[in-house]
């Protein structure tokens, strides 16, 4: 067995600023796996069922969805990626 992980890599900019500052906060209903000053690392669910109850935001469900169908199993969401035209990107 081979220790390979895949990962979704995602730009912070498609998140809305206010679950980038309850990510930074602490606040956020789920935590991230790893966080420094370019982003965040999020372990990938099974489900989006499986995602804690308080995560209200979209923008992060639908990077979640994606992951998952990739077979990705975290998301890095970096601050230094380009945005991608097939999500909402947010301008803070």
């Amino acid at each position: 067995m081979r220790n390979v992980r895949r990962f979704y890599d995602c730009s912070t900019a498609h998140l809305p600023e206010e679950t980038a500052q309850a990510i930074e906060d602490g606040l956020f209903a789920k935590s991230p796996t790893m966080l420094s000053e370019y982003g965040w690392l999020f372990s990938v669910p099974e489900t989006l069922a499986d995602l804690p109850e308080g995560v209200n935001c979209d923008a992060f469900k639908r990077v979640m969805a994606l992951a998952m169908d990739a077979g990705c199993d975290c998301v890095l969401f970096d601050r230094d990626v380009p945005p991608v035209p097939y999500l909402e990107a947010f301008d803070w």
